[in-house]
């Protein structure tokens, strides 16, 4: 698969160079801001236990969940051809992954608990009363975009897009939400038996776009992708993610 996404960032090249000089072409700088939220499996881990306490208290969760969302700002520069009906993009972008196992909604503490392996010594095992487990991952990013325009400049016009992000780790942070504050020294223990971040990762999507103002003048656009996917989708990983919709809002500036 990352092959296929390498051909498709030399295809897009080599587009612009081919196709350089055949006419005059608009350039636009684009300041971008967006968010995705991406489906992923339950999670089946070795490490998560179901009820293993029969007197204990509190109420064990009866579906885990596994949920992760992307925030991301970046800029990047657009060169318009073929007499501006085709936009071929790139530039740089600040990605931040959230990925969790426990919460039941993107934004909300969850209120039920799960068992995590904490220890684990010859025929000794402890686990520990979790409530959430969240990994917050920051990755820069290089975005290569593909956008078809109409062929008249309205005030307001809709417009398709194909894009992918190549993405690179730079900082992680992990937060473990125990039932009580009583098991938080056990952090560590529990952060040790869950899996990476993904090193590297690329970001696809296709999505339509709403572009507000002249194209000679200053503006914005809006967007909405779907499918959102995210290669590799490792079996292996912390969660692993299906596919999602995403928006993004930009301020558009010719030059």
């Amino acid at each position: 698969m990352k092959t296929k996404f390498l051909f498709l960032g030399v295809f897009l090249l080599s587009l612009t160079y081919f196709l350089k000089g055949q006419e005059e072409k608009q350039k636009f700088l684009y300041v971008e801001t967006g968010i995705d939220f991406i489906s992923c499996e339950s999670p089946e881990k070795d490490y998560i236990r179901g009820d293993i306490d029969p007197y204990s208290y509190g109420y064990v969760t009866e579906q885990l969940r596994s949920l992760l969302h992307q925030e991301y700002v970046g800029v990047k520069f657009e060169y318009r051809l073929l007499k501006n009906l085709l936009g071929i993009s790139g530039g740089f972008r600040y990605t931040r992954m959230i990925s969790s196992i426990g919460k039941s909604t993107y934004w909300s503490e969850a209120s039920d608990f799960f068992y995590v392996l904490s220890r684990q010594d010859g025929t000794t095992t402890e686990y520990a009363k979790v409530r959430e487990i969240v990994q917050k991952s920051d990755y820069l990013g290089v975005p290569v975009e593909l956008r078809i325009y109409p062929n008249k400049d309205y005030a307001v016009n809709i417009y398709y897009k194909i894009g992918a992000t190549f993405n690179l780790n730079i900082i992680n942070k992990e937060e473990v939400l125990f039932y009580s504050e009583e098991m938080n020294p056990y952090r560590d223990e529990v952060s040790n038996v869950t899996e990476d971040p993904l090193p590297f990762y690329a970001s696809v999507n296709l999505g339509a776009g709403l572009k507000i103002g002249k194209q000679a003048k200053p503006g914005a656009n809006f967007e909405v992708s779907f499918p959102v996917g995210i290669i590799p989708s490792d079996e292996n990983a912390f969660v692993t993610p299906q596919m999602g919709v995403g928006f993004q809002l930009m301020v558009r500036i010719p030059f």
